[in-house]
């Protein structure tokens, strides 16, 4: 038995956020214009599934608006994946929300979110629900989230392509059981030790941060964490996010390969994972090495992902 190799095109990296996003507008690794040869070079590299983000604020930039241009590249990009064998995953929320959102309250507002969220989800499902391979509508399930919203996104997503509760283990484990009977796969978010929540996402506190000791601890949490899932649920594993969180391209691949041993392990054991998805696939400004860095060159990562 063995998972499938994704990659996570995330909107940071590929995209940049949108001008008119909550954190936008920032620039993105020429995705844009490169998405034809960069999907073929994942999938040169051996990557069977990429998980992308259909991008709120710039498919909704008003409530109640639909930009259709946009909307349709992003059809180009799943007819694309499709065409040359990779299965198309598609995320609805993997960092930033249109301002509109954000200034009613966005995740924090329980009756905005209840609200806007779900008709959000109705959107994208209409538009694209025949054409992707697989849903993960959050990257991860914002801690602390009321009931309501994931309910009725099962209601709306169920029945169709599977869909994916992904969840952060490390801090949210307790609500693992919370999606029993309302997701077809159960996602795991795992993360590294050496990330400082303290920081604000410092890259260099983050990398300075990182020794041995700690991977070491880290590898035997991702075994648990894994195997308690896999224990706690009736469903199949995703493994939906992964990112080594270290600018050294040897650094971050000797993490890839700590993290690829421990899922072989796991499979081994017999828990099922279906596919497993790092991010970022191609690196982006500021990110990760990512499995291709910035100029689509194969990083350590990939090596150590995919066996190459």
């Amino acid at each position: 038995m063995v998972f499938r190799r994704g990659a996570s095109l995330t909107t940071a990296a590929t995209l940049g956020y949108a001008d008119n996003a909550d954190c936008g507008p920032t620039a993105g690794n020429g995705f844009r214009t490169r998405w034809p040869d960069d999907l073929a070079a994942l999938q040169d590299l051996g990557i069977t599934d990429v998980r992308f983000t259909l991008d709120w604020a710039r498919l909704q930039p008003k409530p109640g608006v639909f930009d259709t241009d946009w909307a349709e590249r992003f059809e180009q990009i799943v007819q694309a994946a499709e065409a040359i064998g990779v299965r198309p995953w598609a995320c609805l929320h993997d960092g930033s929300i249109p301002k509109w959102f954000d200034n009613d309250g966005g995740f924090d507002d329980d009756e905005t979110f209840t609200t806007w969220w779900p008709r959000w989800v109705e959107l994208a499902a209409d538009r694209f629900g025949d054409r992707v391979g697989g849903w993960v509508p959050f990257a991860c399930i914002p801690a602390g989230a009321p009931a309501q919203p994931w309910i009725d996104t099962w209601g709306i997503l169920a029945g169709g392509p599977q869909v994916v509760a992904a969840v952060d283990v490390r801090n949210q484990a307790s609500t693992v059981d919370r999606y029993a009977g309302s997701m077809d796969l159960l996602g795991l978010v795992l993360a590294g030790d050496w990330v400082d929540e303290d920081s604000g996402g410092d890259n260099a506190t983050a990398d300075a941060s990182f020794d041995a000791a700690r991977l070491a601890r880290c590898v035997d949490r991702w075994g648990g964490e894994i195997r308690e899932a896999a224990d706690a649920v009736d469903n199949a594993l995703v493994i939906a996010g992964f990112d080594a969180d270290h600018h050294d391209p040897d650094v971050a691949g000797e993490i890839v390969a700590e993290w690829r041993s421990v899922l072989d392990d796991a499979v081994a054991d017999g828990v099922p994972i279906e596919v497993a998805f790092i991010e970022p696939g191609i690196a982006g400004p500021d990110s990760s090495p990512g499995l291709l860095d910035a100029d689509r060159a194969p990083t350590p990562s990939s090596d150590a992902f995919l066996d190459n």
